[in-house]
């Protein structure tokens, strides 16, 4: 890979090690990489990440190693892109610490903005994660700057 790649394979690697062990959540517990935790990390599709990626990664990690990437890159290409109408449309609410809550138009928006501000694609899965995450606190949005940031 040439040296100005040498980024992608660095995150490459870390999204294939967490993919096999697991992501530690705000409380310690290890869980499975998501799609938002993935975009967290960077910012380019999994797809193009994997394809542009994958012959030096092969030097590191097995097959079947390889295939939990794959499959994770299969899963990306089937979540369903979003409007900003398709979610303004909709009225619903999220289960929050066993908490029923009301999503408001407002936190649709400003979902919509951390998902801009982070360069992050409006998928259904990555949206509903982020939804969830705002919602329980995990991150706040500067309207004045149109701004977003983890807690």
């Amino acid at each position: 890979m040439k040296n100005g790649n040498n980024w992608k394979l660095e995150r490459a690697k870390e999204i294939v090690r967490l993919l096999l062990s697991g992501i530690q959540d705000e409380s310690g517990e290890m869980r499975q990489l998501n799609i938002l935790d993935y975009y967290k990390i960077i910012n380019i599709s999994p797809r193009t990440l994997y394809t542009n990626t994958y012959d030096d990664l092969r030097e590191e990690f097995s097959d079947l190693e390889l295939k939990k990437f794959y499959s994770f890159v299969l899963k990306s290409l089937n979540d369903k892109k979003l409007t900003v109408k398709d979610i303004m449309d909709v009225k619903h609410s999220v289960l929050i610490n066993d908490t029923l809550v009301e999503v408001t138009d407002d936190d649709k928006i400003n979902v919509i903005s951390f998902l801009r501000a982070n360069r992050m694609p409006l998928t259904n899965d990555v949206y509903a994660l982020a939804l969830r995450d705002y919602l329980s606190a995990k991150y706040s949005v500067d309207k004045e700057k149109n701004n977003a940031c983890f807690r």
